[in-house]
């Protein structure tokens, strides 16, 4: 290089997540992109008189951390506009939050409201005579924190025409009472047949609710997300904001494949958005396809009956649709980002994706199943040996009461053994992402990251309750399932992922060492710095 660097850090303690260079004191970057790694004397000497300088103060730098499966746009929105129901542990607190916030947006049309848990509450208990009570007559639909159940109130069916007699829309259901007036809950696509009637957002909402987001994730380090399933509006939002200078995060996306919809006219459309969306920090690469629901609700698809009830439930698309929809879309060379929770619908995703191999022959796929609640152990094998990447929700992999007992029940001991087995999939030597599925949970890294070493809740302590121990995983597997592996899957390791010369400047300076502090720590990790191509997007008032 002829040119001074712009940048240099020195005295960090970086740990690079390269293989050829593991560990370096110093970094020097130019026009974004990392020049030099090495110790403090070398890295010194590319300075010149107009170049910044930190001092990293001897604190731990990692390359900035990546989130796979997150549902950015709208969960900003959701968040942003609507009540927060994530707090309310018991039917008055869920009540009081809605009555409060309906109360304080007297002139909102519908009431709104997102993050309720489905293993709290029961389609029982939440009527939606009971939601009529806080809401004043005006609809109300509210989203479960998994975002596949959900519940409205009087007002709202009516609106929607949902009666004795009217029909289930395709994939999912309104619980109904004897005499076939609905209930109250929704299940699966029901949400999102009442969410299209409800006012949608403008696009200043979606910009308003992303820019203060973007910023929240670059608090907690996060440069990089994987939207998990966007619209051709999304995509237009997401560029917007980029040109407007508020998106400081780069976004990869996937669009979701629908079951009765045709498959020609869906793949034209992916096709489409991917030419016109193909940036370095706006892309869309990737078909969403989902398999199953959930466990809580009873859509979740397993191999063998369940434990509680002998019944199952049903395969989103029919397998042959699955090969067949597969094999179209790795044809035109689409990642797939498959839902699968119970093991039935991950089976059902590795004869697809090794259909479509066979099919179309072998490439760079980066083929990702995400959750992977319950699964068989005769599959994993299966993923190392046809490249299917694993994406992991590891706050889920905590001891859970509620949701715990619902599936212990609906598998009994033995599968019960084989729930998020991370572990037995990184000694597999399967490439693992760690993510977070925000809004369903945290965004947080860090509660994550100790999550997924301790497999213990966060306030418990060392002698707590462990879930399933034998899949806990080490700080640098977590850590690499938050940056190189996590770039991998987004396909962009070839310039993040690892602070390494050529590649983006992308970096966090944390306030802990977290390869020698107790995993019990990890989840106070503060950051006091990000980067972001060498330009800060946060930092610490305290780090000078």
């Amino acid at each position: 290089m002829t040119r001074p660097a712009d940048l240099i850090i020195t005295h960090a303690d970086i740990h690079t997540m390269d293989p050829s260079l593991p560990r370096a004191e110093a970094i020097a970057v130019h026009e974004g992109r990392i020049v030099a790694l090495g110790d403090n004397a070398d890295i010194e000497r590319m300075a010149g008189a107009g170049t910044r300088r930190i001092d990293a103060q001897g604190r731990l730098m990692l390359p900035g951390l990546q989130d796979t499966h997150v549902h950015f746009q709208l969960s900003s929105a959701d968040l942003y506009h609507n009540a927060s129901l994530y707090a309310a542990t018991n039917r008055d607190e869920l009540l009081a939050t809605i009555r409060e916030f309906a109360e304080r947006h007297p002139n909102k049309a519908w009431i709104r409201g997102v993050g309720f848990s489905s293993s709290l509450f029961s389609p029982d208990e939440l009527t939606k005579e009971l939601l009529d009570s806080v809401t004043g007559g005006r609809p109300a639909l509210m989203l479960a924190s998994d975002y596949h159940n959900g519940w409205a109130n009087s007002a709202a069916f009516e609106i929607a025409g949902v009666k004795p007699d009217s029909p289930e829309p395709e994939n999912g259901s309104y619980v109904r009472k004897a005499d076939g007036t609905p209930k109250g809950w929704l299940l699966e696509d029901a949400i999102w047949a009442m969410n299209r009637i409800a006012p949608g957002y403008t696009d200043d909402e979606y910009l308003e609710a992303m820019k203060h987001y973007s910023k929240a994730f670059n608090r907690r380090g996060i440069t990089g997300v994987l939207d998990a399933m966007v619209s051709r509006n999304y995509m237009k939002n997401y560029q917007a904001s980029f040109d407007r200078g508020d998106l400081t995060l780069r976004v990869r996306a996937t669009s979701k494949i629908f079951a009765h919809k045709p498959l020609d006219e869906q793949l034209r459309e992916l096709q489409d958005l991917r030419e016109t969306y193909r940036g370095d920090r706006v892309c869309l690469h990737s078909a969403k396809f989902f398999l199953d629901g959930v466990l809580e609700s009873g859509t979740a698809v397993f191999l063998e009956p369940r434990s509680d009830t002998g019944g199952n439930a049903e395969l989103m698309f029919t397998q042959e649709q699955i090969n067949r929809y597969f094999a179209a879309f790795d044809r035109e060379k689409f990642q797939l980002h498959v839902h699968t929770i119970g093991d039935g619908a991950v089976r059902a995703a590795v004869d697809g994706i090794e259909y479509a191999r066979q099919q179309n022959g072998t490439w760079d796929s980066r083929h990702q199943l995400a959750h992977l609640q319950v699964v068989d152990p005769a599959d994993i094998p299966r993923f190392k040996s046809l490249d299917i990447l694993a994406n992991f929700q590891p706050l889920w992999a905590q001891p859970q009461p509620e949701a715990d007992a619902i599936a212990e029940a609906m598998l009994g001991p033995v599968r019960s053994q084989w729930i998020f087995p991370i572990g037995a999939f990184v000694r597999t030597g399967v490439t693992c992402m760690m993510s977070s599925d925000w809004g369903v949970s945290t965004y947080d890294p860090f509660q994550i990251l100790q999550s997924a070493v301790t497999r213990q809740n966060a306030d418990a302590g060392p002698d707590g309750p462990v879930h399933n121990p034998q899949h806990r995983i080490s700080i640098e597997d977590a850590l690499r399932g938050y940056t190189l592996n996590a770039a991998h899957a987004a396909w962009r390791d070839d310039c993040t992922g690892s602070l390494s010369a050529g590649k983006y400047a992308d970096l966090i300076v944390l306030d802990r060492n977290l390869f020698e502090i107790s995993p019990y720590e990890i989840g106070q990790t503060q950051v006091l710095l990000t980067l972001l191509e060498g330009q800060e997007v946060h930092r610490d008032p305290g780090f000078a």
